[in-house]
């Protein structure tokens, strides 16, 4: 899958588990927050990124459900195919 430069940018930031507002701080120099928030969706859709949520023991798991409007209720992290998207 060839992706272009802020699909690349935003996924290289989700080596390890990041919040929301972790990746709009982290990508702003990218493209505006919308977009950011079209791109994870985006690489969410095509499973190169998982969405957690926290538990009650303080970790996060993945789930099967994902709601696109509480996008700050998760975590985000790149998937063993996002990784090997990148071309490391």
């Amino acid at each position: 899958m060839d992706l272009d430069a802020v699909e690349k940018g935003v996924l290289e930031k989700l080596i390890f588990e990041e919040t929301f507002e972790n990746i709009i701080q982290e990508c702003q120099y990218l493209a505006l927050p919308n977009v950011i928030a079209d791109v994870l969706k985006f690489l969410i859709q095509h499973k190169l990124v998982v969405a957690k949520y926290p538990t009650e023991t303080k970790k996060t798991k993945a789930g099967f459900m994902y709601d696109s409007d509480r996008m700050k209720d998760y975590t985000y992290q790149a998937t063993a195919k996002g990784i090997r998207n990148l071309n490391y």
